[in-house]
């Protein structure tokens, strides 16, 4: 197995986990604050964060510079959710005020992504993966590390959170289920 195989499987991994851990979930679940605690993240920020970051980096960083699902797709608007940020270096304050008030719809939008992601990761080359990219803040670095930690390892640590933020708030979590 290659290193692009063994990642492209752990997305698949990853985003069969977040798009389930939006499941059983109450719209005060999704944007309860873990525990009260200033700095806990919301399941609904941690979602958002993910999936704009998995969208930019494989789009937009990756795809030199194509729009990404979140621009295509008009989603901004249709969810009354910030243009082009996604989540980094967000405060606390302004993460806990953001709100996914179409769940529907923004499970809608992580599937294209899922999708987007999928048809990238199945038609690029190696090479093309080895060319050096920059993903900011964290500088330059080859194409599949950025699939590889920017995508899936920063996916799985957000959903590690996710799933003690779901046992908080009450409801069950998802992974081996």
């Amino acid at each position: 197995m290659t290193a692009v195989e063994i990642i492209h499987l752990e997305l698949g991994r990853l985003h069969t986990m977040l798009d389930r851990s939006l499941d059983g979930l109450s719209t005060e679940q999704l944007h309860a604050v873990p525990g009260n605690h200033p700095r806990a993240n919301t399941i609904a920020w941690v979602l958002w964060h993910v999936v704009r970051t998995e969208d930019n980096v494989v789009r937009f960083v990756l795809q030199n510079r194509r729009a990404p699902v979140w621009t295509d797709g008009g989603y901004a608007e249709k969810l009354g959710l910030p243009p082009i940020a996604q989540g980094t270096g967000m405060s606390s304050e302004d993460a806990h005020e953001l709100r996914i008030k179409d769940v529907d719809l923004f499970r809608a939008y992580m599937r294209a992504v899922w999708a987007s992601t999928d048809d990238f990761v199945a038609k690029t080359d190696a090479a093309t993966l080895g060319k050096t990219i920059t993903v900011k803040p964290l500088g330059e670095m080859p194409g599949i590390r950025a699939l590889a930690q920017v995508c899936a390892s920063h996916g799985m640590l957000h959903f590690g959170e996710i799933e003690l933020a779901r046992t908080l708030v009450g409801a069950r979590p998802v992974a081996g289920v």
